[in-house]
């Protein structure tokens, strides 16, 4: 072996980089290669600065011909081709990227350093406080590739196995320019991820698509201040099970009987807890008793998919000479004063006198005339299936109405001079306006407008063949079932680690102390997060990730009062699919929120079960 010198300097325009060059460290080593391939002692310098004299030694009578810094890079020859391993782990500056110089030439004595390797470069500012900054990929990125010794060409002739991600890390806040050597590719995909010093995450982009060629530095600029850490989801490993917290809808009142399963007043003529003709008061209301007069029987045509067994029918019938009388149902009482049915003295009330008992010529059993409720519902939801004999051009639909008050005899009828209304008169939700639907069930969801803050006493429901008194044709028909008041409150109750999925078929309030996200991409094992604040609204049908404390229980509001004024918070490209009732799904096309979900980071597993869970949310393959 024989003494050895070379003068090392770079290559600047492959190097730099907005006046940053590498600068030589005194101590600095790197691997020298012969021409025929033999790795030589490290070569390594005194000097600092942008050139450096290295010096070693060589077998006598070779010829220098390729180098390669840092002499860690773990280099080796063959054929004219040259190994290099780029670090998972490194330190953040540009004079640690991989980079390699051909000592072929007249002069080989000195030569110009170039990069190698392709360079990702960002600024990270102090006050994020990141300790991490990794760059993961679909393909290599660390590890060793294989050049031509001419260092001709800016991707490698091939790469073997290698990792999918290269990282650097620090004890204390890292700050300024970050460099982090990559193998270099035509194409490939890239998420930059970002830690602080609790574990929690953020995606630097989205995702970046892009050629990354060897000796290119790609510059992805400033860090944002406001970068909001916990911003990413991992895409972890499989699960069989979906980790499912309870989105509940908390108990609030409902309406007696509406179900219509219960008939014990009067056989099957009248639902508990409904009244009509027969139960009547006024002047001509033993027009209502004889058995042949009943407009309300019980009936086995059920909405699809009821729980129940029955549903209520009612219809029009021809009193006399003509004149018909609408299929009426009420929770109060019928009162008859008129022959003429649209005349004054003919309404529905709420008769607070709960004492009062059904005819006793027809039953002896007490049937009450009001229906107590002091709750605030969002919506009514009924069944309907209403078969018209004709249509009346003049009158054509029939009706609900659901009217919410206080403690008052309340009176509905056609004239304004049999009718409270006033400040008794809390809300309401009705639909005047219900046609033929073609033989077939229908369900109808009707919201309630609030005239008042106060809290109702009782509700007055009132259903009509229709809503004209004495209008449509004889024998008109309307099946009825399922009454149910809807409230747009769900109580979600998040897991261990603070994470739940949701979705609601109505625009509901992020509470105070969580967040909602959506997810906006996916690339590498993570997935990118929107971030939906407390107080802004989330769009009905939307999925959303949420996050709060631990095993904590948060209710999600979405009535009038709740939502309106407030911001609603766009979920444009968001990719959760939310489902508002269980869903089937293939095993393998779908990923949920796993057990492996921490504190600070959630994690969603490819699911291998059957069924999504209602009120969640998942991520399609």
């Amino acid at each position: 072996m024989v003494p050895a010198s070379l003068s090392a300097g770079f290559a600047q325009t492959r190097v730099s980089i907005d006046g940053v060059s590498p600068k030589w460290t005194s101590g600095d080593r790197i691997a020298v290669f012969t021409t025929d391939g033999t790795l030589c002692p490290a070569f390594s310098t005194e000097d600092s600065g942008s050139s450096a004299k290295f010096s070693g030694t060589k077998p006598d009578g070779s010829t220098l011909g390729f180098a390669v810094y840092p002499y860690s890079a773990a280099v080796r020859a063959s054929s004219g081709n040259y190994t290099v391993t780029i670090p998972a782990e490194q330190d953040g500056t540009i004079g640690s990227a991989v980079m390699a110089a051909s000592c072929s030439g007249s002069d080989r004595e000195s030569i110009a350093f170039s990069n190698l390797a392709c360079v990702i470069k960002l600024n990270v500012p102090a006050s994020l406080g990141v300790r991490k900054v990794e760059i993961v990929s679909d393909s290599a990125v660390s590890g060793e590739f294989t050049v031509d010794g001419n260092l001709g060409i800016t991707t490698p002739k091939t790469v073997a196995a290698g990792a999918d991600r290269v990282s650097v890390s620090s004890g204390s806040a890292l700050s300024g320019d970050i460099f982090i050597s990559i193998i270099p590719s035509s194409e490939r995909n890239l998420q930059v991820v970002l830690s602080d010093a609790a574990g929690k995450k953020a995606l630097l982009s989205n995702r970046l698509r892009t050629s990354l060629l060897g000796g290119h530095i790609k510059n992805l600029g400033a860090v944002s201040e406001k970068l909001q850490f916990s911003e990413v989801a991992l895409l972890g490993s499989s699960t069989s099970s979906q980790a499912v917290t309870a989105a509940t809808q908390p108990a609030q009142p409902q309406v007696a009987n509406g179900d219509f399963e219960q008939w014990t007043i009067d056989g099957i003529n009248l639902p508990d807890n409904w009244n009509s003709f027969q139960t009547a008061d006024g002047e001509l209301a033993s027009l209502g008793y004889s058995s042949r007069n009943r407009q309300v029987a019980q009936s086995t045509d059920k909405r699809p998919g009821s729980k129940g067994s029955k549903s209520c029918r009612i219809w029009t019938r021809n009193v006399l000479f003509g004149i018909l009388a609408q299929g009426n149902l009420t929770t109060g009482r019928v009162f008859a004063g008129n022959m003429s049915a649209a005349g004054e003295g003919n309404y529905n009330y709420t008769d607070q006198d709960g004492s009062l008992v059904v005819n006793s010529k027809v039953n002896s059993k007490a049937n009450p005339f009001h229906m107590d409720f002091t709750g605030r519902p969002d919506s009514l939801s009924v069944w309907i299936k209403f078969n018209q004999k004709g249509q009346d051009a003049s009158h054509p639909y029939g009706k609900i109405e659901a009217i919410l008050h206080d403690k008052v005899d309340y009176k509905s009828g056609y004239n304004a001079s049999d009718c409270t209304g006033g400040s008794h008169h809390i809300g309401e939700a009705s639909d005047k306006t219900i046609s033929d639907t073609g033989g077939a069930w229908k369900r109808f969801v009707i919201p309630f407008k609030y005239d008042y803050a106060s809290q109702p006493s009782f509700v007055l429901i009132n259903i009509a063949t229709n809503s004209y008194p004495g209008g449509g044709k004889e024998n008109d028909e309307m099946f009825i079932d399922d009454i149910e008041m809807i409230y747009n409150q769900f109580n979600l109750r998040t897991g261990a680690a603070g994470w739940a999925t949701l979705c609601l078929g109505y625009d509901a309030l992020v509470p105070s102390g969580t967040t909602a996200y959506i997810v906006t991409g996916l690339s590498c094992g993570y997935a990118s997060l929107e971030a939906i604040p407390a107080g802004y609204v989330i769009p009905k049908g939307t999925g959303v990730l949420v996050k709060g404390s631990a095993n904590t229980t948060y209710a999600f509001n979405g009535s009038a009062s709740d939502v309106s004024g407030k911001t609603r918070a766009s979920v444009s490209g968001n990719l959760l699919k939310g489902v508002l009732t269980s869903t089937t799904r293939p095993s393998g096309t779908c990923r949920v929120l796993s057990a492996e979900s921490t504190d600070a980071l959630a994690a969603f597993g490819d699911f291998t079960g059957s069924t999504i869970a209602a009120n969640t949310a998942y991520l399609t393959r």
